[in-house]
């Protein structure tokens, strides 16, 4: 059985370098460079390395971060791993690396061998864009394509397998740039690369939960809560639009339930590292979120007629990751397997405990030091078991426990509020995607800007499910919140979102935006393409465009920084 499906592997199809057929008699070695933002990236690259190494590569792994360009351009073999993050930018370990291969020379990269693979989500219009720079600015410096870039989605285990071993196979016919092997000065003006930064998730900042309130009604569908955190060093100089990541540890009684499945007593040690089994399974490791390429390994010594091999035999993405919907590690396994696991092989195919990040809804002119978030609690029964969510039942623990966690800045890249206070922004935040606008509207408050506030929020029902309606309400009476538009989908015959508010009051949005006004979107990310339809209706119909000019108008808005999104 193969889990190299092709149909769901995206390659970039620009014409390779020739590699030469002479095969370099030394010992190959190979550079992995990786600009990782949850890890993904890192433990991808990590295994590349593992797998090189153990075809007799000599194999390196680096981020982004520890090296200048100059310094990857002596490299033998490249191979950069990289994924995307917030709307098309760098990982954070990237782009230092990136900004410095804008002022490289023109030749830099003269007949460097070098490859790319990409990591992305095919559900944003940015997807694998990190990687697809990167590509184009090594070949323009003048770097060898020894093979097409790969972009994969996010369910790269399914995909990149093929590719990886074409790529290891093409390196071994490679033979090194012949190069002046002395010391070099590495160096680049501006650039620090013996110190890491501060607030990072190598270097994380602590935080304590001071604040813990219930925002919905208890009869609400779902549980959402308001945090207030004293958080230390960088995490307090943050602005409004701006994340907060949070690193979880897994519950313990789902780290029990494991390592009763598997046969441990916990205290067995796998690896170097010198740490029981109980203390990774809780630590180090995603539990929550089983990823598609170990459900893959899990099936194939599944009988040929066994369903679950069935679905992933498929190919279909989407049905796998319906039938993934709401299962953790342990549901897998049980439904996969009955107790053949190895546990040393199973937790090879771990991927890293991933942080979550939350849209901060605090203002620091109007909170100091303390970040507020809003979350939405993740718990369910399913099986006869209890789900919850890896993050939002840690917060709910700490909060309890009065303990301190782990927690780094995630800073954004364009979603800011206009450097202009006089400038009228536009919020569209349903549900949990109103946090951030609470941020900017406690912002707008203290420092008195002058520009119009409005805001659209939406949920199912208003009554257990209107976050903050106290305090937008306030902020309506005092003048800070001009505009409110609601949306409360089920109460009602027919469903109204907030997409349909914004066609509703299509003549004053396009007033607004002609006055200059920025739009920001925050939410699921299968709201963005209903909200871009709802504006290109707006533009259509109130500003007589056509299509095409209202697509242009709407992409003008989005290189000038006025529509941004922050999707999840």
């Amino acid at each position: 059985m193969t889990t190299d499906t092709g149909e769901l592997v995206r390659t970039n199809h620009g014409t390779s370098s020739e590699v030469s057929s002479e095969t370099d008699t030394a010992v190959q070695t190979l550079s992995v460079l990786y600009g990782s933002q949850t890890g993904n990236a890192e433990f991808l690259a990590s295994k590349i390395v593992d797998k090189a190494n153990g075809q007799g590569y000599s194999a390196e792994l680096m981020s982004l971060d520890m090296l200048t360009p100059q310094d990857a351009a002596r490299k033998d073999r490249l191979l950069i791993v990289t994924a995307t993050h917030d709307n098309g930018h760098m990982p954070d370990n990237a782009q230092p690396f990136w900004d410095q291969l804008q002022s490289a020379g023109s030749d830099l990269f003269k007949d460097v061998p070098f490859a790319v693979l990409a990591i992305g989500d095919s559900m944003y219009e940015d997807f694998c864009k990190a990687g697809s720079d990167l590509d184009e600015r090594l070949g323009e410096l003048g770097g060898k394509r020894i093979l097409d870039r790969l972009d994969c989605d996010v369910d790269y285990d399914l995909t990149s397998g093929k590719w990886i071993r074409g790529m290891l196979e093409t390196f071994k016919t490679v033979v090194p740039k012949k190069r002046d092997k002395s010391p070099q000065d590495s160096t680049v003006p501006g650039a620090n690369l013996g110190e890491q930064p501060k607030g990072t998730r190598r270097e994380p900042d602590t935080a304590t939960v001071v604040e813990a309130r219930l925002l919905s009604a208890p009869e609400s569908e779902k549980e959402v809560w308001h945090y207030e955190l004293e958080v230390s060093g960088d995490s307090r100089n943050y602005r409004p639009g701006d994340s907060l990541a949070v690193i979880p540890t897994n519950s313990i009684e789902l780290v029990e339930d494991l390592l009763g499945f598997l046969g441990l007593a916990g205290s067995e040690v796998f690896g170097e590292d010198g740490k029981n089994v109980r203390e990774t399974l809780q630590n180090d490791y995603e539990l929550r979120l089983p990823h598609l390429g170990i459900v893959a390994w899990l099936v194939e010594e599944l009988a040929p007629d066994h369903p679950v091999r069935n679905l992933v035999e498929s190919g279909d993405r989407n049905a796998l990751e319906d039938w993934l919907w709401g299962r953790d590690m342990l549901d897998v396994l049980q439904e996969t397997r009955s107790t053949d696991v190895d546990p040393g092989e199973f937790l090879s195919m771990l991927r890293p405990l991933q942080h979550r990040s939350y849209s901060i809804a605090s203002s620091p002119l109007a909170d100091g030091d303390r970040v507020h978030l809003t979350v939405s609690t993740v718990q369910y029964e399913t099986a006869g078991r209890r789900h919850s969510g890896a993050c939002s039942g840690f917060l709910q623990s700490a909060a309890q426990a009065k303990i301190t966690i782990k927690v780094f800045p995630l800073p954004a890249h364009e979603f800011h509020l206009p450097h202009d206070n006089s400038a009228d922004v536009i919020m569209v935040g349903p549900g949990v995607g109103v946090a951030p606008f609470r941020g900017f509207l406690r912002d707008r408050e203290v420092s008195q800007a002058r520009g119009r506030n409005w805001l659209f929020f939406g949920d199912r029902h208003e009554k257990p499910s209107w976050l903050y309606q106290a305090e937008m309400e306030e902020l309506q009476s005092k003048g800070v919140l001009n505009r409110l538009s609601l949306a409360f989908s089920r109460d009602q015959q027919g469903k109204v979102y907030v997409q349909d508010r914004i066609r509703e009051e299509g003549g004053d949005i396009f007033a607004w935006l002609s006055g200059g006004a920025s739009v920001y979107v925050c939410g699921g990310k299968q709201i963005a393409p209903d909200i871009d339809e709802a504006l290109l209706a707006v533009l259509s119909s109130h500003g007589a465009m056509t299509p095409e000019e209202a697509h242009d108008y709407l992409q003008s808005m989005k290189s000038e920084g006025r529509y941004v999104k922050d999707v999840y």
